[in-house]
Formats: structure tokens, C-alpha cells, sequence
């Protein structure tokens, strides 16, 4: 009997630590995950951090259904020989530059099968450390008074985001600053 009141007591007590140590070690592969994003996410949730993991958790899962498909060899050179081009256009046109790195990007993230709706969302499951970015970036287009530096770093952003998709880690393609 007195056996058998141990070895409940230490199921017990095992489901307990289980309970307490599981959302413990969630929240922080989360964190790991997504890194600055889940700081934002938590701030979106007004600091509700089980909200916070539910809607990254359900993140994962949209990206789970997401079937994206690698970029053919001359395709990943056609954007790249572009974005260089965006480059040069900076100089003359900041605004146009910018306007059109933005739309090189959607056309890549269309090709590869990232869904036209929630992409921050879905990217940042695979590039966590470049959508805090990418959604500086976007707002910065939708500011018709956005200043030239303003402009440089969104092309920046979107610069590197395109250059990670596309895996290309020369950094030769737009000078970086």
C-alpha cells in the first residue's frame, strides 16, 4: 500500500512539473522562432502573451499548408540582374526604386507560392529577423513624404529579404551600408 501511495504521489507530482515546465518551454522555442516578431506580437496583443503564442503558433501551422517552390536558376538570375538595376534607378529615382523593389519582391513571393494575403505573417515563420523590416519598408511606401533616406532603407530591407529568398549570400548584389 505504502508503495502504491509513492508511486501516485510522484505521477503526480511529475504531471505537475510537466504542467508547469510545457508552456515554459514553448514560449521560449517560440522566441527562439521568431525572435523580434514575437515581441511585436505580443505588443499587437496588448501584452497577452498566451494570445501572443496562439497566433504564432497559428502561423506555423498556415506555413505547414503553404507549399512554396524553390526559384529556377535563370529566374533567381533575372531577379538578381534586376535588383542591381534598382540600384542604379535609387540615384535618379528614390521613390521609383523603392516603389519597384517592393513590387520585384511580390512578384518573387508569387512565383515561389507565398499566399497574397498575411505574407508578413507567413514569412516570418522562415525569416523572422528580416519582416520587422519588411513591414517598416512597406509602411514607409504607403508615405508619400518619405524622405530619400527613408527610401534607402526600405530598398535595403526589401533588398535583403529578396537576396535571403533567393539564397543568395554573396552580398554582392546592392551595395550595403
Amino acid at each position: 500500500m505504502e508503495v502504491l501511495h509513492i508511486v501516485v504521489v510522484a505521477v503526480v507530482a511529475a504531471a505537475a512539473l510537466f504542467a508547469v515546465l510545457t508552456p515554459r518551454l514553448r514560449s521560449r522555442r517560440l522566441r527562439e522562432r521568431f525572435g523580434p516578431e514575437y515581441d511585436r506580437t505580443v505588443l499587437v496583443h496588448n501584452g497577452d502573451t498566451r494570445a501572443a503564442e496562439h497566433d504564432l503558433t497559428d502561423r506555423l501551422a498556415l506555413r505547414r499548408r503553404v507549399k512554396t517552390v524553390p526559384v529556377e536558376a535563370a529566374d533567381r538570375d533575372r531577379y538578381l540582374a534586376e535588383l542591381r538595376g534598382l540600384q542604379a534607378l535609387f540615384v535618379e529615382d528614390p521613390r521609383q526604386s523603392a516603389v519597384r523593389t517592393a513590387r520585384l519582391l511580390d512578384s518573387l513571393l508569387t512565383d515561389m507560392g507565398y499566399p497574397g494575403e498575411d505574407r508578413p505573417e507567413v514569412l516570418s515563420v522562415d525569416h523572422a529577423a528580416r519582416v520587422p523590416a519588411y513591414r517598416d519598408a512597406r509602411r514607409t511606401l504607403d508615405d508619400p513624404g518619405a524622405d530619400s533616406e527613408d527610401l534607402r532603407r526600405s530598398v535595403i530591407a526589401v533588398r535583403d529579404l529578396v537576396v535571403e529568398l533567393l539564397g543568395d549570400d554573396r552580398g554582392d548584389v546592392l551595395t550595403r551600408h
